[in-house]
C-alpha cells in the first residue's frame, strides 16, 4: 500500500483505493474550544481563535480533517429570526417565521457573497479563511451548512413542516425551492474562502422522519442541486451527514452525487456497506456518546478496529463518530480514534 498525506489519503478512500492507513475525521466543531479551555462564545465570533483551537485539536487528535468553530444557526439571524447564543453551546432558535405561502414569499433570503447582508454568516466565512491561512499541514478544511430541507424546517418549524408535507406539499416545496439556492451560496462561499470539503448536515432527511419517497420529493433533488452547484465551481469532495436510519434511503442518497455519506451509529455498518455498494464512500460510525464521551481509549480503539475490519478493508471508508463528537469528550478518547486509523494497519 502507498504512503499518503491527509488529503491524498482521503481522496484515495473516496476512490476505493487502499493506502497505508484509514483516514479519520474527528467530527468535532465546538469540542475543540472546550478542549483548549475556551467557551464556545469566545471562539464563535473570533475567526483567528476559532482557527487556532480547531487546528490544534485536529493535529492533537490525528484527524485528517479540521473544522473551525462554525455555528450553523448563525445564518438564521441574518434571515431575521431570533437566535439565542449561549455562552458554551450552539445557537438556539426558539421560534419560526413561516406559516403560510405568503410567508414563504416574504422570507428574506440573503446573498452569502454580500457580507453586509449577512454579518453573522460572514463570521463563519472569516473562520474558514483564517483556518486556510493558518493551517500547517494539508488537512482537509470543512465548511458547514444545514441541508435544504433542514434549513427550511428551521424557518417553518420542523414539526409544522412535517404536517404540511402531507396536507400542503406545494407550499413546502415552494419553501425548499427558495431555500436551496441560499444553501448552495453558503456552501460555495465557504469553498471560495478556503474550505476543501463541502460538509452539509441534513438530519431532517433521516429515515426516522421521512419516507424514501418523501426523501426523493422534498430532499434528495435539492441535495443534488447543491452538489451540482459545488461541482460546477470546484472539484472539492462533497460530504453529506444524515442522522438516524439511512438504510432505506441509501440507494437514493447515491443519486445525489455526494462523494461520501456520514452515517449514524444506529445503522449497522455492514448493512450500510451492502446498501451503498461502491457507489458512495461511507464515514462513521462510532457511538459518540457511549464511546467518545463516556468510554475509555481502549474501548474506542477496539470498536474502531471492528469497524475497519467490517467495512474498511478495501477503501471507501473514513473512520469517525456516527455524529458530532460531544463537547465534553475526553481528548484521550478522540486521540485513540485518530491513532486507530494508523495503528490498525501496523499491528504485528
Amino acid at each position: 500500500m502507498k504512503d499518503a498525506g491527509h488529503r491524498a489519503c482521503v481522496e484515495a478512500a473516496l476512490k476505493f483505493e487502499k493506502t497505508d492507513r484509514t483516514p479519520v475525521n474527528n467530527f468535532a466543531v465546538v469540542t475543540s474550544a472546550r478542549s483548549a479551555g475556551y467557551k464556545v462564545d469566545e471562539a464563535r465570533w473570533n475567526p483567528q481563535l476559532s482557527a487556532k483551537v480547531a487546528i490544534d485539536y485536529a493535529l492533537k487528535t490525528e484527524s485528517d480533517f479540521v473544522k473551525p468553530i462554525l455555528d450553523s444557526q448563525t445564518p438564521f439571524k441574518d434571515m431575521g429570526m431570533e437566535v439565542r447564543f449561549p455562552e458554551d453551546d450552539y445557537g438556539m432558535i426558539p421560534g419560526h417565521i413561516v406559516e403560510t405561502a405568503e410567508d414563504v414569499d416574504k422570507l428574506a433570503v440573503f446573498d452569502p457573497y454580500a457580507a453586509e447582508e449577512c454579518p453573522t454568516f460572514d463570521k463563519m466565512v472569516q473562520a474558514v479563511a483564517a483556518t486556510s491561512e493558518a493551517i500547517p499541514e494539508d488537512l482537509h478544511i470543512c465548511g458547514l451548512s444545514w441541508g435544504p430541507i433542514t434549513t427550511a424546517g428551521y424557518t417553518m418549524g420542523t414539526e409544522n413542516m412535517m404536517f404540511a408535507m402531507l396536507f400542503d406539499p406545494d407550499m413546502v416545496k415552494k419553501l425548499i425551492d427558495k431555500i436551496t439556492p441560499l444553501v448552495s451560496g453558503m456552501v460555495t462561499r465557504q469553498i471560495d474562502a478556503g474550505a476543501t470539503v463541502m460538509w452539509m448536515a441534513d438530519p431532517t432527511s433521516s429515515g426516522d422522519l421521512i419516507s424514501p419517497n418523501m426523501f426523493d420529493d422534498f430532499s434528495g433533488i435539492h441535495i443534488k442541486k447543491v452538489i451540482d452547484d459545488v461541482h460546477g465551481m470546484s472539484d472539492v469532495p462533497t460530504f453529506v451527514h444524515i442522522c438516524g436510519d439511512t438504510l432505506g434511503i441509501m440507494s437514493h442518497i447515491k443519486h445525489t452525487g455526494a462523494d461520501c455519506l456520514s452515517f449514524d451509529h444506529a445503522v449497522d455498518p455492514e448493512k450500510a456497506r451492502a446498501a451503498a455498494g461502491r457507489d458512495i464512500a461511507l464515514m462513521g460510525n462510532l457511538d459518540p456518546v457511549q464511546l467518545l464521551m463516556s468510554g475509555t481509549p481502549e474501548q474506542v480503539t477496539a470498536e474502531s478496529y471492528k469497524l475497519i475490519d467490517a467495512i474498511g478493508q478495501d477503501g471507501g471508508f473514513i473512520l469517525a463518530p456516527g455524529c458530532e463528537t460531544p463537547i465534553s469528550s475526553p481528548d484521550e478518547n478522540v486521540i485513540a480514534m485518530g491513532r486507530a486509523g494508523r495503528e490498525y494497519w501496523t499491528r504485528a
